[in-house]
C-alpha cells in the first residue's frame, strides 16, 4: 500500500468511526431526552465508554486492515485525536440545536437542576471556600446558554478523548 494511500486511510477509518459514534451519541441523548432524564448531565457519564469504544476500535481497524499489523504511537495519536474531535465536534453541534433551537427550555431545566445541586450542598461549599464563591457560582450558573452547554460538551469529550487516545495508542502500538 502507497504512502498516500495509508495516510488517507489513517483519516478516513478514524473519521468513519467518529461518525457513527457522534451518532450514537445523539441516539443515547434523544432516548435520555424522551425519557425525561436530563440528558445534559446522563451523557457525561456514557462518554468516557463511547470514546474509548470508538477509538479503540477505528485504531485497531487501521492497525490491522491497513498497517500490516503495526501502529506506531504517532499514527495512535493522530488517529484518535481525528476520532474523539468528531465525535465531539457531531455532539456539541447537535446540543447547539437542541438547546436553541429545538427546545431552549432544556438549557432552562439545566440551569434550575445545577443551582438546585448548588443549594443542597450549599453548606460544604461555604464551609470549604466562602460564601461569596458560592454566590458567584449561583450567579454563573444563572448565566449559561445553550452555546455554553455545547462548549462545554465539546470541551470535556475532548479532553477525555485525549487521555484514552494516549492510553490506547500505547496499548495499540507494535
Amino acid at each position: 500500500m502507497s504512502y498516500y494511500s495509508l495516510k488517507n486511510k489513517l483519516v478516513a477509518v478514524p473519521l468513519t468511526y467518529g461518525m457513527i459514534g457522534g451518532f450514537i451519541v445523539i441516539l443515547l441523548f434523544l432516548i435520555f431526552y424522551f425519557l425525561d432524564r436530563n440528558p445534559l448531565v446522563n451523557i457525561k457519564m456514557v462518554d468516557p465508554l463511547i470514546l474509548s469504544i470508538f477509538i479503540f476500535f477505528a485504531l485497531k481497524e487501521f492497525r490491522d486492515r491497513y498497517n500490516s499489523r503495526q501502529l506506531h504511537f504517532w499514527q495512535g495519536m493522530t488517529g484518535g485525536v481525528i476520532n474523539y474531535l468528531t465525535i465531539a465536534t457531531i455532539s456539541a453541534i447537535f446540543i447547539l440545536v437542541m438547546t436553541v433551537i429545538i427546545d431552549p427550555e432544556m438549557t432552562t431545566k439545566y440551569i434550575e437542576s445545577r443551582i438546585e445541586l448548588l443549594n443542597e450542598n450549599k453548606q460544604t461549599l461555604v464551609d470549604t471556600m466562602d460564601e461569596e464563591t458560592y454566590l458567584k457560582a449561583v450567579a454563573g450558573v444563572k448565566e449559561t446558554t445553550g452555546f455554553d452547554l455545547a462548549l462545554d460538551d465539546f470541551l470535556k469529550k475532548s479532553i477525555i478523548g485525549l487521555f484514552l487516545t494516549i492510553i490506547i495508542a500505547v496499548i495499540l502500538r507494535k
